[in-house]
């Protein structure tokens, strides 16, 4: 019996010097189980204060900066005053924007620049004489005041402007007996076509008495009526020719006194009847 509790006492000496090594080793375990926990939280927390320290860092860097440029734009950028726009001066073209009038300062040229396009400075025109066509260099004439154009052969006969009237005359005339060779072109304000072609019938009847004139309309060289009587029949007879256009010109009657001795009818005749072809009426 002594023997057998000995023995139990030696094995539970043995066991429990087993145990409380177990125990021991379950210690340092938990020990070291406790620290690594308490060492996470402890890097956690100083991982979750740098966040939050690096969060207001950044944020007082921005504060800083946008307030920075504010400062700057307040000291620094002037108040900007938007001008009001000039108005646009007017262009030296007048011919785009409003037309001039006569008498206006820049009228002529802008008139001329006009007529450039569809009537040149010179040109060729066809004549006739004697069933023979030849084409004669001819030159623009045009009135002061715009009122029509032509072309005239200007080696041949001297042009020459008034107020009223245009003239071509012969360069080379005879005199003497002969009447003075050429037409002028006149303007009659405030009368009609038919108007005008009863005053210069009653005209021609004055200056020929007894003499027969003819009146008939005409397609050409113009269009509108023509009084045509002749003086006598001898070479040096004053033939004249009156043509009463029927376009008018601002209200005013374009009339064309021809005038040729019987013998120069066909030369003379035909030239003015060639440069009368070219005559436009301008609106």
């Amino acid at each position: 019996m002594e023997k057998w509790e000995q023995e139990l006492k030696q094995f539970k000496t043995e066991h429990q010097q087993d145990l409380d090594e177990v125990w021991r080793s379950l210690d340092q375990e938990i020990v070291k189980e406790q620290r690594r926990k308490r060492r996470k939280q402890v890097m956690k927390r100083f991982t979750l204060a740098g966040a939050a320290l690096i969060a207001l860092l950044i944020g007082a860097t921005l504060f800083l900066t946008m307030n920075g440029n504010d400062t700057e734009q307040a000291v620094e950028t002037p108040e900007v005053t938007t001008p009001e726009p000039s108005p646009t001066p007017p262009s030296s073209n007048a011919s785009e924007e409003e037309e001039l009038t006569e008498g206006e300062p820049g009228y002529t040229e802008q008139e001329l620049t006009k007529l450039n396009d569809s009537y040149p400075e010179e040109q060729e025109v066809p004549l006739e004489i004697e069933g023979m066509t030849e084409q004669i260099q001819m030159v623009r004439v045009v009135p002061g005041n715009f009122g029509y154009v032509f072309y005239a052969d200007d080696e041949r006969y001297e042009i020459a402007f008034d107020e009223t009237t245009t003239s071509v005359k012969a360069r080379d005339q005879i005199g003497g007996d002969y009447p003075e060779v050429g037409f002028q072109v006149e303007m009659i304000p405030d009368k009609k076509p038919t108007e005008v072609a009863s005053e210069q019938a009653a005209q021609l009847e004055q200056r020929f008495p007894g003499a027969t004139i003819e009146a008939e309309p005409v397609t050409e060289p113009v269009v509108g009526y023509k009084l045509h009587v002749r003086e006598g029949d001898a070479p040096s007879s004053e033939v004249r020719t009156v043509y009463i256009l029927d376009k008018q010109h601002e209200e005013s009657t374009i009339v064309i006194t021809q005038t040729v001795f019987l013998e120069a009818q066909e030369g003379h005749g035909a030239r003015f009847h060639s440069m009368l072809k070219t005559f436009t009426v301008l609106d």
